[in-house]
């Protein structure tokens, strides 16, 4: 099945209709080119605003330009793109261009011709809006080196107008060496291209490829990957720059519809699903489709809002469709545990209570909560029975705070499965990486308390900050205060409030 995933590109390697210059297996380079050390694969469509920017940072590496063989598919531009790439391709002889002459619509087959024509000893992908850091290939270079891993990973940022901020942040969240997919949690949850290097005979060896798929190439692709590497490693370096400016409004990722994505996991889960692996890997690849891209797709605005749910909820139903073909319960996989309520409604044929669970979640700000044997659940208004009260993972509220001897002082009760491994608070900037503070927590029971100087408050940028508590090494959890508690009752609205003076205040109005 891998095999078909790249023949496409192969026959476009051998027919009439592709142009190629500089091609890195030609007889010339073959006889008189030094072997580089990366190969890095761009496939372009329309790319001309931004690749000059993608192709200057590979030129710019701190490895060298001498040392990356650069493959640089046009996927049949309209614009300007492949005229860019062939200035390029003039002046730099290890800079590959590759101009196909029907577009595929998908990055696949383009990234597939880059694998067919790479010879270095590590591949790497390079979208044709994005950029490297500096030093990006270098830093991931040296540590597949050093280690003999198969496959790295680093920081991918994500460059926003007006902020930036770090995706998948539990991949690169600490240096690891040598250790495999299945030792760092949620690990199948960022699948896209950005940030990796891997073993480029270890993926032409063992047949994987990207299929020629609008959306979901990239988990399909790197499923297999993870299924293959013997060991892997990660680092704290930003390696990676993903444009999501207002300057990139047609970026892949924005424009394909949510319902077009899902429909793609449909696919995928069959693909999963017919490879002979060990369960245990299977049930990782599986449920993160499941969970984190089928079903977590109902928690969102665009559901919520959306007035046609049943098409939402007709994709639920050939994903439960699909798991029928499973030798385990995949609902015991699932993590979130109002997801599995969610699922155990669906499939109980409550789709009504299905839909209102999302639309409490999205739209109730005044959720009530429930503590029970020093554990935290949600008290769910609409539902009775057993599915009355659902956990929390974890549930953190503010209590008292003050400042003293320029400190501030703040303590907060909480509740969960994981208060043995809370590392510290995080004050975060909300639009700039970096711009952060970690402070020592102290827990005793279920009372825990930090403290911050206002000495280090006043090193950090001015801008707004969100407070997190951060626990098993990269998950972060906000620290509730509730300052208003809303109901309505008799056409009126009764509000209990903070006042300006922190006093407590009650207002009522009319409905009418």
């Amino acid at each position: 099945m891998n095999f078909l995933v790249r023949q496409k590109a192969r026959e476009l390697l051998k027919s009439g209709n592709i142009s190629i210059k500089n091609n890195p297996v030609g007889l010339r380079n073959k006889f008189l080119g030094k072997e580089k050390r990366v190969t890095v694969v761009t496939a372009a469509y329309n790319a001309e605003k931004f690749i000059r920017k993608t192709i200057e940072s590979v030129i710019n590496q701190t490895m060298g330009i001498d040392q990356i063989e650069y493959i640089i598919i046009d996927d049949c531009s309209t614009d300007a793109t492949n005229k860019i790439i062939q200035e390029y391709t003039a002046k730099y002889k290890n800079i590959c261009s590759v101009t196909l002459q029907e577009n595929n619509g998908s990055p696949g087959t383009p990234r597939n011709i880059g694998i067919e024509l790479g010879t270095s000893k590590y591949i790497t992908f390079l979208d044709a809006d994005d950029w490297l850091a500096h030093d990006g290939l270098e830093s991931l270079y040296n540590i597949l080196e050093e280690t003999g891993d198969d496959y790295v990973v680093g920081k991918t940022v994500k460059v926003e107008s007006e902020a930036e901020s770090v995706i998948g942040e539990f991949a690169s969240i600490k240096e690891r060496r040598s250790i495999t997919p299945m030792d760092v949690p949620h690990f199948f949850y960022h699948m896209g291209p950005t940030a990796r290097m891997m073993n480029l005979p270890m993926i032409k060896e063992n047949e994987i490829g990207f299929p020629n798929m609008k959306f979901g190439e990239d988990k399909w692709f790197f499923t297999d990957v993870f299924f293959k590497v013997r060991a892997v490693s990660t680092t704290k370096k930003p390696i990676y720059y993903v444009n999501r400016t207002s300057e990139n409004p047609s970026s892949l990722t924005r424009v394909t519809n949510v319902l077009e994505k899902r429909k793609a996991d449909i696919d995928i889960i069959k693909y999963i699903q017919s490879k002979d692996i060990a369960i245990e890997l299977k049930k990782v690849a599986l449920n993160r489709i499941y969970e984190y891209d089928i079903v977590k797709t109902f928690d969102s605005q665009t559901f919520v809002k959306s007035k046609n749910k049943e098409d939402f909820i007709e994709i639920l139903r050939e994903a439960v469709e699909t798991a029928k073909n499973l030798s385990y319960d995949f609902k015991d996989e699932f993590k979130v545990p109002v997801y599995k309520l969610a699922l155990e409604l669906f499939m109980g044929d409550r789709i009504e209570d299905f839909v209102k669970l999302f639309e409490w979640l999205k739209r109730d700000s005044n959720k009530k909560y429930h503590i029970k044997d020093g554990l935290p659940y949600y008290e769910l208004p609409f539902l009775e029975d057993e599915y009355r009260f659902v956990r929390i993972p974890m549930l953190a509220r503010a209590m008292d705070s003050f400042i003293m001897d320029n400190v501030y002082h703040q303590s907060f009760e909480i509740y969960g499965d994981d208060i043995n491994n809370i590392d510290s608070v995080l004050i975060r900037d909300r639009k700039r990486m970096d711009n952060e503070i970690n402070c020592e927590v102290q827990i005793d029971g279920n009372i825990g308390q930090f403290t911050v100087s206002l000495e280090e408050i006043d090193k950090l940028e001015m801008s707004l900050f969100t407070v997190f508590i951060r626990y098993n090494d990269y998950q972060l959890m906000n620290i509730k205060r509730i300052l208003k508690n809303k109901m309505t009752y008799n056409k009126k609205n009764v509000e209990f409030y903070t006042t300006v003076a922190n006093n407590l205040g009650l207002a009522i109005k009319s409905l009418e």
